[in-house]
């Protein structure tokens, strides 16, 4: 989705490529993947809101690294939220031009660079499968926070009164696409019913069932021998609840097969793991302590996935 007038002032300063984006963000690790997929490298980091020409300037072969930390709330900063109305991570500058969503930007990268094409768009049939799988993948994308702040970030994702008020007060025009609001009013006074929260992971074991189904026939990747749109998708929510301790080695094997060798491409090494490992292994090493006191997510997929 290209954001047409953006309303902050840097972004018409940036030249070539540049990221908005958080390590640990599943939705940015999409793209940080896909932009591996197309050769682009992560270059040089800068500060989301640097503007001065050095920091403006783009890089050969690269792209512009610029986190928006999340565990510092700067996606809940008016700075950011004339970058990025929704306040949530990706936004994707291109010589001038913005783009927020990351499928949609990631199809943008398919249709401006080459390297490996991700959205099949040479087999009609091919292409709906991908989409179909997309959009499910899009549709699951709630319940992926909701099981993933239920059962992996827990209070540490809860905010102050001052950063709920900040939220509500820069997304008073009504632009709520992610229903940040009524999410974080439920989850910071602790009135989401536990029924809710199942609700989405019965969602997703429903899908990871249909998806270990899809995988048995011995393909290479979720519509068949080429990597897609899909799988990156796919991919990263399956990255976040592996760090949740959501337990795929013993439920669904194919789908695990599928995983490890998605994980072991270069883009995914660079562009998603590059510097997130140190997280990525806190949060794994948290999720077993969780699981050795009976309150882990594995314990509660196991009793519901037959």
């Amino acid at each position: 989705m290209k954001i047409e007038n953006p309303k902050s002032p840097i972004v018409g300063k940036l030249q070539g490529i540049h990221l908005f984006h958080y390590d640990a963000a599943a939705c940015a690790q999409r793209v940080r993947f896909a932009l591996h997929e197309k050769g682009l490298v992560r270059g040089r980091e800068v500060k989301f809101d640097a503007d001065d020409p050095t920091s403006c300037a783009g890089q050969d072969g690269a792209w512009v690294s610029r986190q928006v930390s999340l565990a510092k709330k700067e996606h809940l900063t008016e700075t950011y939220a004339q970058i990025q109305p929704n306040l949530v991570v990706p936004a994707l500058v291109h010589d001038g031009e913005l783009h927020i969503e990351s499928m949609d930007i990631i199809a943008y990268l398919d249709e401006v660079f080459g390297g490996t094409p991700l959205l099949p768009k040479h087999d009609a049939e091919l292409m709906a499968d991908a989409q179909a799988l997309t959009d499910l993948g899009k549709e699951l994308h709630r319940s992926i926070r909701f099981v993933t702040f239920r059962w992996g970030l827990r209070g540490l994702a809860r905010l102050s009164n001052k950063e709920e008020n900040q939220l509500k007060a820069l997304l008073r025009n009504g632009q709520d696409g992610e229903k940040l609001i009524s999410f974080y009013e439920g989850y910071n006074s602790q009135s989401i019913p536990d029924t809710v929260y199942v609700d989405h992971l019965e969602k997703l074991n429903s899908a990871f069932k249909d998806l270990e189904q899809r995988l048995q026939d011995g393909r290479a990747f979720l519509t068949g021998d080429d990597l897609t749109m899909a799988d990156i998708i796919w991919a990263m929510k399956t990255l976040r609840l592996i760090e949740c301790s959501y337990p795929f080695d013993e439920l669904f094997p194919a789908y695990t097969a599928w995983f490890k060798r998605i994980s072991e491409r270069p883009s995914f090494r660079e562009g998603v793991m590059g510097k997130h490992k140190i997280m990525s292994k806190t949060f794994r090493v948290k999720a077993h302590v969780e699981n050795l006191l009976g309150i882990g997510l594995k314990q509660e997929v196991l009793k519901r996935v037959a």
